[in-house]
């Protein structure tokens, strides 16, 4: 009679033999790290499945202009978590809301004033507007409006909170400040409300070939990287929208920017909004604008051209290929959205509960109408891969992790379902860990642990018999293995390895 731990030891050395036997290859090291399928960077080999795109949805209007300052152009939301609280700033802006829609006097010149505001919440839904008497608007201070404050210069910030180990507490909170086209300013708050220049001087300024930097230009601390990265905007061949990226060891002194590479695909792209994403270290995802110039749905509309939101997604932070060229958010059935910039995405998420992130954008652009709704996602929802109704199948590269339980976030239907083996690196199947000895998962969970089936019987006292249920993959950790994914009716969207 085998005991449980004599079944496991039989399963680990033939696991290991394997493993040992298996040709050398070039493992991918995935540690304990999420891992998300946004291009094809872990798949070997994939049959009857696909990467699958799946757009956010928009549910509530969570904040709208109520206020003398609040005009039409609302733009640029970025969102964050200090604590407790959420914090969202945007850029109020105008003209007043009941302006006619004119080019006459030029974008800017129309705006007639440009503030950075702050909102808060405590559950990403209900925001309030709080009363922090800093900026003057006509006369009165009753407003919450954080920049320019009187004596600064800048506009269009995009606040982020430094997570630098080294960054002083009288700058927890960093951004840059547009102070002229060619030009931005470097501020800093201990609080996110009181804010002031680091520097007097430029910190960007006048750059070769293509100097101008409309908004948005922002930054963040890359905590894989260990340096702040800005992302500008810029223009190809003085025709073309498009996007720059430069780094920072201190936020004063930035390197030369260089246009990230978005492939071969070649079109208007703008207000990126790059942000990282905190649940997969070392993952960076772009909201970015896509602008079609020369199309007009409204023939009387005083401004040419259409905007939707795309989605890019990176490894590295500079190249941003574009695996899907579909939109992430469309104009849709709402008439005030197909106007030339009405869509403008929020820098941020937000995990506002264990099964939902929350993204954001404004609509309505240059309208009475303006307004910032919610968007919701599962956490990882971005990309899945995805298998249909006649089933499909993907097999990863040689990974190398660390832990010993396999978890899954995924979504099957009724009727479908997800089986994973653990193959070694050259392809053959570990035992104990086979697809035959899978345990079929289905349901809809974030995260959900892989199983199998010893393929042994135990004889207990008394002559009953039964099969043993095994999740602990400790004995391959750190040694090239690979997974196969066979799935139907179903959605892959990130694994990962835990203890």
């Amino acid at each position: 009679m085998r005991t449980r731990m004599q079944v496991g030891l039989v399963v680990g050395l033939s696991a290991l033999a394997l493993l040992q036997a298996a040709p050398a290859g070039d493992p991918i090291t995935v540690g304990s790290v999420r891992q998300l399928f946004i291009d094809n960077y872990l798949v070997d080999r994939m049959d009857g499945a696909a990467l699958k795109l799946h757009p956010p949805v928009s549910t509530e209007t969570v904040l709208e202009p109520d206020s003398p300052w609040e005009g039409q152009t609302l733009a640029y939301p970025s969102v964050l978590k200090d604590g407790d609280r959420y914090r969202l700033y945007y850029r109020a802006s105008g003209p007043p809301l009941d302006a006619p829609a004119t080019i006459a006097a030029g974008d800017q010149k129309q705006m007639e004033w440009s503030y950075t505001a702050l909102a808060e919440s405590r559950d990403g839904i209900r925001w309030t507007k709080p009363k922090l008497g800093l900026v003057d608007f006509k006369g009165s201070r009753q407003n919450n409006l954080v920049w320019p404050t009187q004596g600064n210069e800048g506009r269009d910030l995009i606040p982020f909170l430094d997570s630098n180990p080294a960054a002083s507490p009288n700058e927890r909170y960093k951004a840059l400040a547009a102070l002229t086209t060619v030009s931005l300013g470097a501020v800093a708050s201990p609080d996110g409300m009181h804010w002031h220049a680091m520097r007097k001087e430029p910190v960007i300024a006048n750059l070769p070939l293509n100097p101008m930097m409309d908004p948005p230009n922002h930054a963040f601390w890359d905590t894989e990287q260990k340096q702040y990265v800005a992302y500008l905007r810029g223009w190809i061949h003085d025709r073309i929208r498009s996007i720059r990226r430069c780094t920072s060891k201190d936020f004063l002194n930035w390197s030369v920017p260089e246009y990230i590479d978005m492939g071969s695909e070649i079109e208007h792209l703008y207000t990126n909004m790059a942000t990282p994403y905190e649940r997969a270290p070392g993952i960076y995802f772009m909201f970015a604008k896509r602008f079609v110039p020369w199309r007009k749905f409204f023939p009387d509309w005083p401004y040419w051209g259409l905007s939707e939101i795309v989605l890019l997604a990176s490894r590295d932070g500079t190249h941003f290929p574009r695996t899907f060229m579909e939109p992430f958010v469309r104009p849709g059935l709402d008439p005030l959205n197909w106007h030339e910039r009405a869509l403008i995405m929020a820098k941020g998420i937000l995990q506002t509960s264990p099964t939902e992130m929350s993204l954001y954008h404004f609509e309505h652009y240059r309208t009475k109408a303006v307004r910032l709704r919610r968007d919701v996602l599962r956490p990882d929802g971005f990309i899945s891969v995805h298998a249909p109704y006649p089933g499909g199948e993907f097999t990863t590269k040689p990974l190398i992790f660390k832990g010993k339980n396999l978890q899954i976030n995924y979504s099957t239907s009724v009727a479908g379902g997800i089986r994973v083996e653990v193959q070694n690196e050259g392809g053959q199947p570990i035992p104990a860990f086979r697809l035959d000895e899978a345990e079929e998962i289905f349901g809809d969970e974030v995260n959900r642990g892989v199983t199998w089936r010893i393929d042994q019987q135990i004889r207990q006292q008394g002559g009953h018999r039964y099969l043993v249920r095994a999740s602990d993959l400790s004995e391959l950790a750190g040694r090239p293995i690979r997974l196969r994914f066979v799935m139907k009716m179903a959605d892959l969207y990130s694994f990962r390895f835990t203890d």
